[in-house]
């Protein structure tokens, strides 16, 4: 079961992880989400709330923000919490953004004996940006609180679980239960040269994959996943985890195990090198969660320079029909579709793209084609050359004998 769309975490309870021991190292911060949890677009906010327990002499409060994607949000206003105005601190100045993606903000009391025990410190509300539709991935999070006394005596705390999410809704527009998400950094790569792919080197082929499990309103620490890595070749690939390189030659699959840190995040490191004439490989990922009961799908293509945009690789000779999830998802630019033909004679093969009102718009590819594996890129525009609305749109594969469809998300 993949799943794809989001939703917002209600409340998220976070412990802290030390990085100072002052009379507040031991601080415990929540976060607590009033935005409703589907349906947020343009126009809409994420509103947030921070609350803490344990503090101890506390004057001066910074707080450290991030969000993506970055371009989601276009400005963000704040508010004292009902304890810190009861208790007459002030904000200088409204939330900075200081670059894309992050953001800052600082509130202070001179004078007093500050805050002691729990309290409500904040209320910040984060505006979505222009382009932004209820389909579309959110995610807020509290990186950094540094509070205490005095500017020189303030304990940093890095909240666990400190995300709101939004839109992780299904395809009914309700909030999810629980579900699996996976995110490629590059959907397609170059090759790392002979000798490198081996190697944790930063080589230009080098690019990570990250899965999530989301359940009981937040993602889960210390999750263990199994991948399973199908090598379609003629390449090879390496999964280069904490142990060691593990080599996956062409037409091989390899399971790996990974655990996810303390934000929910479990990383794959991956790697190719051609072999021979090679000019692309192909990479199918699929990762589950300890019960195999939900997994999440991608692929990842390594190319040499002069690669053509369709490529078969009649060495992988699938069995059947599979039309792939598309990458990214959702996209903007453009997006890699990618299907594979059975063994056997070659097949006329035809790609059709609709809008959710059943129009076709596009035919990426339509021709004949032989067994194998198969990648096509998309660059979001219809047949008359116009860029396409972002929306929710149906690709279809149909060859003589088969169809199969997938859905895809345009984000403009």
């Amino acid at each position: 079961m993949t799943l794809s769309l989001f939703y917002v975490a209600f409340l998220v309870c976070s412990l802290p992880q030390l990085l100072a021991a002052g009379p507040n190292a031991e601080v415990e911060i929540d976060v607590v989400a009033s935005s409703p949890p589907c349906g947020l677009s343009t126009g809409n906010s994420v509103e947030i709330d921070v609350m803490a327990r344990k503090m101890d002499g506390v004057r001066q409060i910074k707080f450290e923000f991030s969000w993506t994607p970055s371009m989601a949000i276009d400005s963000i206003s704040g508010s004292l919490g009902t304890t810190t105005e009861a208790e007459a601190f002030i904000a200088p100045g409204p939330p900075q953004i200081i670059e894309d993606g992050q953001a800052e903000w600082g509130v202070a009391v001179f004078g007093g004996e500050g805050l002691a025990g729990e309290g409500h410190l904040v209320h910040l509300s984060f505006s979505l940006a222009a382009g932004l539709n209820p389909a579309m991935p959110i995610e807020v999070r509290l990186d950094i609180v540094s509070l205490g006394p005095s500017y020189a005596e303030r304990d940093t705390i890095r909240p666990i679980q400190s995300a709101t999410l939004a839109n992780y809704c299904d395809e009914q527009n309700q909030a999810l239960e629980r579900g699996v998400f996976l995110r490629l950094d590059k959907e397609t790569k170059l090759f790392s040269p002979m000798g490198n792919a081996g190697l944790v080197d930063q080589s230009s082929g080098e690019t990570s994959a990250e899965v999530r499990l989301y359940e009981s309103g937040q993602f889960a620490i210390g999750e263990a996943f199994t991948w399973e890595i199908d090598n379609l070749g003629p390449g090879v690939v390496y999964a280069l985890l904490d142990e060691g390189a593990v080599r996956i030659e062409a037409g091989a699959r390899q399971q790996v195990s990974t655990t996810s840190d303390e934000r929910g995040n479990s990383h794959l490191l991956l790697d190719s090198e051609s072999v021979a004439d090679a000019t692309q490989t192909t990479a199918m990922l699929k990762a589950c969660e300890r019960t195999q009961s939900l997994c999440a799908e991608g692929q990842v293509t390594w190319r040499s320079s002069n690669t053509a945009i369709l490529t078969p690789l009649d060495t992988s000779r699938p069995q059947d029909l599979r039309l792939i999830p598309n990458y990214p998802n959702p996209f903007n630019a453009g997006t890699m579709l990618s299907f594979t033909i059975p063994s056997g004679i070659p097949h006329f093969a035809q790609l059709d793209i609709f809008n959710i009102a059943g129009q076709k718009i596009a035919t990426p590819f339509a021709a004949k084609a032989s067994p194998g594996h198969h990648s096509v890129q998309w660059d979001g525009r219809s047949s008359t050359g116009l860029p396409a609305a972002s929306g929710l749109y149906i690709y279809r594969l149909r060859t003589d004998s088969a169809e199969r469809r997938r859905t895809m998300l345009l984000l403009r």
